[in-house]
Parts: C-alpha cells; sequence; structure tokens
C-alpha cells in the first residue's frame, strides 16, 4: 500500500503541474481556493493528473461527499489534506473488498 507521504508527493506534483505552482508551495494544509487559486475548472484537470500519477481516479465530486460528511456540509473549502484522507479511505476500502 502506498504511504500518505507518498501519496502526498504524488498530489502535490499533480497539482503544482495543474496550478503551475513553485516547488514547495503546496503543503498538506494548503485550501484549493483561498491558497491556491484553484477554480472549478482545474479540478478536472487536477483529477487526471492524479490518475496519471497514481492509477487512481480521483471523483471530486465523491470526495466532496466524503469530506463534508467528516467536516459538515458548510465548509466552503477543501485541503489538500482533505483529499489524502478521501483517497487513504478509498485505498483502504479496497483493500478491504481483496
Amino acid at each position: 500500500m502506498i504511504s500518505e507521504n507518498e501519496l502526498f508527493e504524488k498530489v502535490e506534483e499533480a497539482v503544482r503541474t495543474v496550478l503551475n505552482t513553485d516547488e514547495g508551495e503546496i503543503k498538506k494544509d494548503s485550501m484549493f481556493k483561498a491558497d491556491l487559486d484553484a477554480e472549478s475548472i482545474d479540478y478536472l484537470d487536477i483529477s487526471y493528473e492524479i490518475e496519471q500519477r497514481t492509477g487512481m481516479e480521483l471523483d471530486f465530486t465523491e470526495a466532496l461527499q466524503y469530506i463534508t460528511d467528516r467536516k459538515g456540509s458548510d465548509i466552503t473549502d477543501i485541503s489538500v489534506q482533505d483529499i489524502l484522507d478521501y483517497m487513504m479511505h478509498v485505498i483502504k476500502e479496497k483493500e478491504k473488498e481483496q
């Protein structure tokens, strides 16, 4: 199983590629809208880049549902850590099925 730190490196690289940010600028607590200026159109590209690097499909709609279930429906932005938590959850669920 991939570690969270390995996953972060791949997600960080994907987000950096799409949003054209400098290396080291993206942290686990970086918020997509507030800190990284991501727009809704960027999420599709980020999903694609993450899938290319991890082989794992990232559905932001499902991720957002998972995050709001955990944090409440009043959230207006999500962090890189939120995405990592969701992806680690998906990985663990797939391992249970096998």
